[in-house]
């Protein structure tokens, strides 16, 4: 009796097991999808502000950026050359902290919903901060945004790129954006990031007084 308790236990954990595969089989497949399909977007997109003559920073030339852990990011000598120069980006946006009056956000290639849970690649990212004065609000659709190009190198980079000064400009001609709502595990993600970073920005204003009898 016990054993045939056993074998049955056994194929309840085996047909679970074989579930859970199809099921994460099945989750890979849909986000391959919706990832080529957002790429086709991005892409018809662009393929259409450079009929009207702007000129756009190819995420192709983005990804040539290779990273060691010693050095930090080494850039193509073709992304060199804009550097500290006005460039046109097109991609969809990512909120970091705040998804409504932004004056800073990410755009990446293809949209993910939360960007500390997804980490997508460092050479895919580019940090977006508003010219002085302006706010945007998270979008579905792709965007288009325009200001200098900032590169930073050294170990430790946090962010790789970053286009200063921006405005933005709709992708589209009609210049029609949906508002994009976010999912509370990735709201309640944020807020623990901001509180992260600020607890860090702490640490390192506050001083301290050495103990007696010590001197620097």
């Amino acid at each position: 009796m016990r054993r045939r308790a056993v074998r049955e236990l056994g194929t309840i954990v085996g047909v679970v097991a074989i579930l859970a595969a199809v099921a994460l089989a099945n989750g890979y497949m849909r986000r391959g999808t919706l990832k080529d399909q957002m790429e086709k977007v991005r892409k018809e997109t662009e393929g259409k502000r450079q009929s009207e003559g702007i000129d756009l920073l190819s995420w192709d030339l983005l990804h040539e950026t290779t990273v060691s852990r010693r050095s930090g990011p080494s850039f193509d000598k073709a992304l060199m050359a804009k550097r500290d120069t006005a460039v046109n980006l097109i991609g969809f946006m990512v909120p970091m902290y705040n998804f409504r009056g932004m004056t800073e956000f990410l755009v990446l290639p293809v949209p993910i919903e939360c960007y500390f849970c997804e980490a997508p690649p460092m050479r895919e990212i580019m940090l977006v901060q508003m010219a002085e004065g302006d706010q945007v609000d998270l979008v579905r659709e792709p965007v288009l945004v325009n200001g200098t190009l900032t590169l930073n190198e050294g170990a430790g980079t946090k962010f790789f790129y970053v286009i200063k000064n921006a405005k933005r400009g709709a992708a589209e001609k009609s210049g029609k954006f949906t508002r994009k709502t976010v999912s509370p595990e990735a709201i309640g993600h944020a807020s623990q990031m901001k509180e992260l970073d600020e607890g860090k920005k702490d640490e390192l204003i506050d001083g301290y007084d050495p103990p007696k009898g010590i001197t620097n």
